[in-house]
């Protein structure tokens, strides 16, 4: 009520405000796929806790963990019972030596039987490697299941046989591994004493020559030939025609080389001085004869100054010196 001013006194009742209606519900069709809620029953605010998909964690497997559990707690529980009655029994140590020989038995039979066992092997890359070293050098015979199983020391041992270079090994799960190996590639045959012997690049001995191989690989002979053959190969192949007359070649005293030619021509060559040599040869017109097909003695060993003096055949075939020759024909370079 409000009062207003002047003589007569009245009062004014103001209008009530009209009270809000609820606005006319709007209505729509539910698709019949989707589940519709009674009106009579309130709706109740989403309270799901929503975590974003980066800080997931990923949820293992009910069964999968129980199995690992299961096992666990088996393995655990046997090892508690070894040590503990370890300590109480007065065992002496045959007794307890056998008794831990049960229990590892006992734990690598737990661990297969949960899967990680290795039963199959497959090697694939080798021709010439014994499919026996291998298997040897993943030690399977003491070793039986992925639990035990050590690939970086497994890897070393099989890089350690002669004909592998490299190798890789792959778990496949429940029980495989896949092992792929590359070989190395023999470079030269190696002649010492009566034996004949593979050997790459790097000088490694890859084993003994066989008989029916037909490899065609220049021969070196002597002690330490293995070792410096690259390097004078790689001197020979540039200058063709004595690479295409070589037969092979021989180490002296592990210092220097002579190389004996398919004609029985014998190149005695400088310490240190295979390019020199063999160039100084290759270019003079005075060692074309020998070259072709005259057996000579041709001496590089002193810089500057070539040597030759003829030769028979049997020195020529054993690269040789003939001591009973005569004087050397001296050809100065200079």
């Amino acid at each position: 009520m409000q009062q207003v001013a002047g003589k007569q006194r009245f009062w004014w009742r103001a209008h009530e405000a009209p009270t809000p209606e609820p606005k006319a519900a709007q209505t729509f069709e539910v698709p019949p796929t989707v589940s519709t809620v009674s009106r009579s029953a309130p709706q109740r605010p989403d309270m799901t806790l929503k975590i974003p998909r980066g800080e997931r964690r990923v949820r293992r497997s009910r069964r999968t963990t129980r199995r690992w559990l299961r096992y666990s707690f088996a393995t655990g529980a046997l090892l508690a019972t070894v040590s503990a009655t370890a300590v109480v029994l007065p065992l002496n140590r045959a007794t307890f030596a056998n008794l831990l020989h049960k229990t590892a038995a006992e734990a690598t039979a737990l661990t297969i039987a949960a899967g990680f066992g290795i039963n199959q092997v497959n090697v694939s890359g080798q021709h010439y490697a014994s499919d026996n070293d291998i298997y040897d050098a993943l030690d399977l015979t003491n070793v039986r299941t992925f639990a035990a199983f050590d690939s970086e020391a497994a890897l070393k041992r099989i890089e350690r046989i002669p004909w592998i270079d490299k190798a890789q090994i792959t778990r496949v799960y429940p029980g495989s591994l896949d092992i792929v190996v590359r070989e190395r590639t023999p470079a030269v045959v190696w002649t010492r004493g009566n034996e004949n012997y593979l050997v790459d690049a790097t000088g490694r001995v890859l084993g003994p020559m066989p008989i029916a191989g037909g490899w065609a690989l220049p021969r070196v002979v002597g002690e330490g030939a293995k070792d410096e053959a690259r390097s004078m190969l790689a001197a020979v192949r540039q200058y063709p025609a004595i690479e295409k007359q070589y037969a092979y070649a021989e180490r002296i005293a592990e210092r220097r080389w002579r190389i004996v030619l398919k004609t029985g021509t014998v190149l005695e060559l400088g310490a240190d001085r295979e390019i020199e040599g063999l160039q100084e040869i290759a270019g003079s017109s005075a060692t074309a004869p020998a070259l072709r097909g005259t057996p000579m003695i041709i001496d590089v060993r002193t810089p500057g100054r070539i040597a030759m003096r003829p030769v028979d055949n049997k020195a020529a075939q054993t690269a040789a010196l003939d001591s009973s020759a005569g004087a050397p024909l001296t050809i100065s370079s200079r």
